[in-house]
């Protein structure tokens, strides 16, 4: 029965190291076929950022969405530069071990849906209601060991952090290294004094 579990470990490992070559070999073809970056006015885009890191702010007119690809990456898209078609705007999201953030306005409507595998999905804008009159963007995709985080944001007020606050650390060092020494040697006892004769 152990062996059967040993074979069993060593063909999930197998595999997953099969899996993570030919995935690193995929991104890299991806990579030499990637788009150029599109346009900054683009109304629709295909943003397609593989082993690197990508930011695209959009000024489009009337942006009705598009393809942001992000593989061993991280890609900003920076949407509150942007006006949204009257109809709304549809963007297809695919992260693969890495991170997309996507920012908008405050006030405008964004619902976020797919799957997330080993990965997450955050949408902290707090507006999701959607209607004839306020459309919003609709993201849809998927995650796989990533993330994907969407933020609502002024311009030029600074993003928040992908990273969750954490306190602040005490001064002094984090970690003290302590020098392996060897224990003192005992002291050699003294010789006995010699009976003193009667």
């Amino acid at each position: 029965m152990l062996r059967f579990f040993a074979r069993l470990l060593g063909l999930v490992i197998g595999a997953l190291l099969v899996a993570g070559i030919a995935s690193a070999i995929a991104a890299v073809k991806l990579k030499r076929e990637a788009p150029p970056l599109p346009d900054a006015a683009a109304d629709e885009i295909d943003l397609v950022v593989v082993m690197d890191a990508g930011q695209l702010a959009s000024t489009a007119a009337s942006f009705r969405g598009g393809r942001v690809v992000c593989w061993y990456a991280g890609t900003d898209l920076d949407l509150r530069g942007a006006t949204l078609d009257p109809a709304g705007a549809d963007l297809e999201v695919r992260t693969v071990f890495g991170g997309t953030r996507v920012v908008v306005a405050p006030g405008v409507p964004v619902t976020a849906s797919g799957p997330a595998v080993f990965g997450g999905r955050m949408n902290g804008v707090r507006d999701t209601a959607t209607d004839a009159s306020r459309p919003g963007l609709r993201i849809t995709g998927f995650t796989v060991f990533g993330g994907l985080q969407v933020v609502a944001a002024e311009v030029g007020e600074e993003i928040p952090s992908w990273a969750p606050e954490r306190p602040a650390r005490a001064e002094g060092p984090a970690l003290e290294l302590v020098r392996a020494t060897e224990p003192e040697a005992a002291p050699e006892p003294e010789p006995a004094a010699a009976p003193e004769p009667a």
